[in-house]
């Protein structure tokens, strides 16, 4: 952390007696190389020194670049002859507030955000390779102001290139103040590890395995981010009700005794039985006619739906003991279909794997009214039993 407390330092000290607003109406006059955004995000719109607080960011907007400026923009932005970010204009309520200077150096950048009332308020500097991309960007924590002094709260980013990988690691330095630390705050650096592959972002664990996952913005493409759509979000759950909808009124006209959802896996199917008798054959679905369906009509949900629940903790391999997330969403989607009509109250449904456990015992209670699913306690709360 000392080192980057320097560094940022040695940017402040060659910069502090510079004439930004001279240099600004320098550009401003003679450049017409420009672009427009609005929406106000970070410090510096569309074009942050480092891609990483983006990502971030939970894929909250950070702007949109526009061509039409007579209702108005938040950022305008200054290009060299090469369409180099040069600086930057923020404004809000329709008045200029910072300026963004960029400065390349051999191979690297500084970055001054300035105040137009009161100064310099915040910088940083990224440091590029010899393929001219970024491998290590430091700052102090977003939307903090520079202290000369101390500064709460450094962050380094760092970025290694493998093929078409980009590995990050984001390391936070926490610096509380001496009022802090006596209430019980340390300094301590948290490292965090990351990758991008296309526009997704992996999340890492110490061993470098994946611990989640989401879609981001853009992609890296010769070490520069590039913008890309994301898909729509797919609600996986309203599909998985409005097709077993779909299924129970193509089979209306069936005296059901027992309807079974399997989630043995992702790709998860429903099946029936008619049988009244209170025997194994009506309780083990081994046993049932072959009259299963598929709930997923489309071949890519169970993936999105392994995606939503990995990045919510489920054991995409044991849907119903270590998937509390699925089940809770699931029940909730029976008890909508009894409400609505499409169960009938006398017809027992079980949502399971192939293995009855005692969670299964327990969904099976929430979902059912007792007298109806007797026979399937009887037959499975002696099995789990004898199993303790």
């Amino acid at each position: 952390m000392e080192k980057i407390k320097q560094e940022l330092y040695d940017v402040y000290e060659k910069y502090k007696d510079f004439d930004f607003m001279n240099y600004y109406y320098e550009i401003s006059k003679t450049n017409t190389n420009n672009k427009y955004s609005k929406g106000l995000g970070f410090t510096a719109g569309l074009y942050e020194p480092s891609y990483v607080d983006e990502m971030m960011c939970g894929n909250a907007t950070i702007g949109k670049e526009i061509k039409k400026i007579d209702k108005g923009y938040d950022y305008k932005y200054y290009f060299d002859e090469n369409d180099r970010i040069l600086m930057s204009e923020k404004y809000s309520s329709k008045k200029l507030r910072y300026i963004n200077f960029y400065f390349y150096v051999d191979n690297y950048l500084e970055f001054i955000n300035y105040e137009v009332d009161n100064g310099i308020y915040t910088l940083s500097k990224s440091y590029y390779d010899e393929n001219d991309r970024i491998c290590r960007h430091i700052q102090i924590g977003i939307y903090h102001k520079y202290n000369t002094s101390e500064n709460s709260e450094y962050n380094e980013h760092l970025f290694k290139y493998e093929d078409d990988i980009t590995y990050i690691t984001l390391k936070t330095h926490h610096n509380p103040s001496q009022y802090l630390i006596d209430y019980g705050f340390r300094k301590n650096t948290e490292i965090l590890n990351m990758k991008i592959i296309d526009n997704i972002l992996y999340f890492l664990s110490d061993n470098l395995t994946v611990k989640a996952f989401y879609p981001i913005r853009f992609k890296i493409v010769d070490g520069k981010k590039v913008n890309v759509l994301l898909p729509k979000k797919v609600p996986i759950f309203k599909i998985i009700k409005e097709n077993l909808i779909k299924i129970l009124d193509k089979w209306k006209d069936i005296d059901k005794s027992v309807i079974w959802i399997n989630c043995e896996s992702s790709n998860l199917e429903i099946q029936y039985t008619i049988k009244k008798e209170d025997v194994e054959e009506k309780w083990n679905i081994a046993f049932y006619d072959a009259n299963e369906e598929k709930i997923f009509d489309d071949i890519k949900h169970p993936q999105v739906l392994e995606d939503l629940l990995f990045n919510n903790g489920c054991n995409i391999d044991d849907l119903i003991n270590e998937s509390d997330y699925f089940v809770d969403k699931m029940i909730k989607i029976v008890k909508e279909l009894r409400k609505e009509g499409y169960l009938a109250d006398d017809t027992a449904v079980v949502l399971s794997n192939l293995e009855i456990s005692a969670n299964t015992l327990n969904i099976v209670k929430k979902i059912n009214k007792k007298e109806t699913i007797k026979g399937f306690l009887k037959e499975f709360e002696i099995k789990n039993t004898n199993n303790l």
